[in-house]
C-alpha cells in the first residue's frame, strides 16, 4: 500500500485480517470509549495544524464511524476479547510509530498502554477527564491507585481538563511537575440566528442523570407552562428512547419522563434520545438549560453558548467561571428565581441579543480549540 494512502476508517478487528499496512504518525491516541463529537473537535484542529493523528478507540456507543467520517478521522476500530485487543494495540502501536501517545484512562487497558509506552520509548501523554483520581477512594493498595500511580510516573506529561482535581491529584504523591492544565473547548460556530429565527424556547441538551437535576427543571417548564401555554421546551439524552440499556442513569430517565407525563406536560416538551447532530438544536433555541451539580466547560455547553444561545445554569461547581450575569445567569436552585429570569429573556428580545452576544464573546476568547491546540503544543514541549 503507498504509504500515503490513509487507512480505511473502520478496520476489520479480526485479527487475523487485520490492516497492518499503516502510514507512521506525530500522536496515536488511545483509550477512548468512542469517537464523537468533542473528540471530532481536537482531529479537526490537529489536522488543520498539519498534526497526523490516529485513533483507536472502544465504541461503545456504535457512533464512531459516524463521526469519523463527519471529521475525516483516521479511526480504527478496537478488536473484541482481552488478546485480540492486546494483539491489535501492539500492531497499531509498531506500525504507527508515534512520537506521541495520548493516553485516556477507561479501565484495565491503561496498565498495558502505559507498559507500551514505556518499553518502546513513546512520549506518552496522560489526560485525566476528572473523576479518575477519586475511583481507589483512599485505598492506596487498589488497583485504580496502582494504574493511576505507574501512569503518572511513566507519563511524559499529565494533562489535566480540570482544576478541581489538581490538588487531590497532588495529595496522591502524583508527579506535580508533569501537570499541564487544558480545558474542554470547541469551534466557535458558524451560524448564530437572531431571537426571531429560533422556534425553541428552552433546550436542555445533556444525559439524563440525577445530580443534573432534570426533576427540578421540570418543575420549572411546569411553572412556566401556566402563563404560556404555547412554550416550546427540547429534551435530549434519555437512553431508554433509544432502547439502549447502557445509559448512565435509566432510573432517574424513568423518573423524569413520568413526571413530564403526571404534569402533562407531553405537548410542550419534546422528548429525544441521543443527537448526533446537537448544533442544529442550538441554533434553534433561545435559553439553554444546566442546572447541574458540576457545569464548568460542559460541551453541550459551550456548544450551545458558541451559537448564541443564552445559559441559565445553577451554582454548580466551576459555573462561575464560564457562566455571569453578563452572558446569562447562574442561579441557585430555586423555582422563582429560573422561572423568573427565563420570563425576562424570553419577553425581552434586546436583552436576550445582549446576553447572546456575550455568551459567543466568551468562547470565542476562553474555549477556543484554536487556543487548545496551542496550550496541548506547549504541554508536550
Amino acid at each position: 500500500m503507498n504509504k500515503e494512502i490513509i487507512v480505511p476508517l473502520k478496520v476489520n478487528t479480526n485479527v487475523n485480517e487485520f490492516e497492518v499496512f499503516m502510514f507512521k504518525v506525530n500522536t496515536l491516541v488511545l483509550g477512548l470509549e468512542h469517537f464523537i463529537d468533542k473528540i471530532g473537535y481536537q482531529a479537526q484542529v490537529y489536522s488543520n495544524n498539519k498534526l497526523s493523528v490516529r485513533y483507536l478507540v472502544n465504541d461503545k456507543t456504535n457512533t464512531s464511524i459516524y463521526y469519523s467520517e463527519k471529521y475525516s478521522a483516521d479511526v480504527v476500530l478496537t478488536a473484541s476479547g482481552v488478546f485480540s485487543k492486546l494483539l491489535q494495540c501492539f500492531l497499531v502501536v509498531y506500525k504507527s510509530k508515534p512520537e506521541f501517545i495520548e493516553v485516556y484512562d477507561t479501565g484495565k487497558m491503561l496498565l498495558f498502554y502505559s507498559f507500551i509506552c514505556f518499553v518502546f520509548n513513546h512520549k506518552m501523554i496522560f489526560i485525566l477527564r476528572g473523576g479518575e483520581v477519586q475511583r481507589h477512594k483512599g485505598k492506596k493498595l487498589s488497583f485504580n491507585f496502582i494504574k493511576l500511580y505507574l501512569a503518572t510516573k511513566i507519563a511524559y506529561r499529565v494533562v489535566i481538563k480540570e482544576k478541581n482535581i489538581i490538588e487531590e491529584y497532588k495529595g496522591n504523591n502524583f508527579p506535580s511537575e508533569k501537570v499541564r492544565i487544558v480545558g474542554n473547548a470547541i469551534p466557535v460556530a458558524e451560524k448564530k440566528p437572531s431571537f426571531n429565527e429560533r422556534d425553541i424556547d428552552l433546550l436542555f441538551l445533556n444525559s439524563i442523570r440525577k445530580e443534573r437535576n432534570v426533576l427540578f427543571l421540570i418543575d420549572v417548564i411546569n411553572m412556566l407552562a401556566q402563563d404560556n401555554k404555547n412554550i416550546k421546551v427540547v429534551i435530549t439524552g434519555f437512553s431508554s428512547l433509544d432502547n439502549d440499556a447502557r445509559g448512565f442513569d435509566l432510573e432517574e430517565e424513568f423518573r423524569v419522563l413520568k413526571r413530564i407525563e403526571d404534569l402533562g406536560l407531553k405537548s410542550n416538551i419534546d422528548l429525544l434520545g441521543f443527537v448526533k447532530d446537537p448544533m442544529r438544536f442550538h441554533i434553534r433555541s433561545k435559553v439553554f438549560l444546566f442546572p447541574a451539580e458540576v457545569v464548568f466547560a460542559n460541551y453541550s455547553l459551550l456548544e450551545s453558548m458558541s451559537c448564541g444561545t443564552v445559559p441559565i445554569v445553577s451554582k454548580g461547581e466551576g459555573a462561575e467561571k464560564i457562566v455571569t450575569d453578563k452572558e446569562g445567569a447562574s442561579l441557585k436552585l430555586d423555582k422563582k428565581d429560573w422561572v423568573s429570569k427565563i420570563k425576562s429573556l424570553l419577553l425581552d428580545e434586546i436583552y436576550w441579543d445582549e446576553k447572546s452576544k456575550a455568551s459567543v464573546f466568551k468562547v470565542e476568547h476562553d474555549f477556543s480549540i484554536d487556543n487548545w491546540f496551542k496550550e496541548m503544543m506547549a504541554a508536550r514541549k
